[in-house]
């Protein structure tokens, strides 16, 4: 791309490229929010490209990529899962997508929002989510199965039980469901196609 030859340093316009596209195809960021990570990025690891790019140019960037990458159609698969998700919050489950980058950067976001709602008087039992590298393996096609963690607040339900709503919950809606029972095991959703694109109203 034209773009990446105003960057001098290979890796960052390669790196850059791939997160943009990323987010982009994750469907859950907008284009200032991008810029945002962008920025970030470039200031921790390349603070030397400043030189070469502007905030408007990498917005242009950012532009040019969703074009080119963004999903469209009728987003059936995330629609499912967020009314999954939708459902387990009504259990006491905290249901987050895209939360962090790791598993703990999940739990994490999870923690606080379940802080917030007992500080609300909501009960609260377990959580459940899926990370940004959890849907990297979908979008790079390494896998077709999406993760999702889970976990419990108190000895009842139990690690185990709160799993179990969440199969019942993903399989009400229609996804083939891999888990073998086990609280140290992420529940899988088989066949998974990720076809969430970002709408300005979000």
């Amino acid at each position: 791309m034209e773009w990446k030859s105003k960057i001098e340093d290979e890796c960052c316009a390669d790196e850059l490229e791939e997160m943009i596209i990323n987010y982009i195809r994750a469907g859950f960021w907008s284009n200032d929010k991008i810029l945002m990570e962008c920025e970030q990025y470039i200031e921790d690891f390349y603070s030397d490209e400043w030189d070469n790019i502007t905030k408007d140019g990498l917005l242009e960037i950012i532009e040019a990529l969703r074009e080119e990458f963004q999903n469209t159609g009728n987003q059936e698969n995330f629609l499912k899962l967020k009314s999954a998700f939708h459902s387990l919050m009504k259990h006491g489950i905290v249901a987050l997508h895209y939360a962090g980058y790791t598993q703990s950067d999940g739990f994490d976001d999870c923690n606080e929002v379940a802080s917030w709602l007992h500080e609300k008087g909501e009960k609260v039992v377990g959580c459940s989510f899926y990370t940004e590298q959890d849907l990297e393996r979908i979008l790079h096609d390494d896998s077709d199965l999406l993760y999702v963690s889970f976990g419990n607040y108190f000895e009842k339900p139990t690690a185990e039980e709160v799993g179990q709503i969440i199969v019942e919950e993903l399989q009400s809606v229609g996804f083939c469901i891999q888990w073998d029972g086990n609280a140290e095991t992420k529940i899988a959703i088989k066949g998974f196609r990720w076809d969430k694109y970002y709408a300005d109203s979000e």
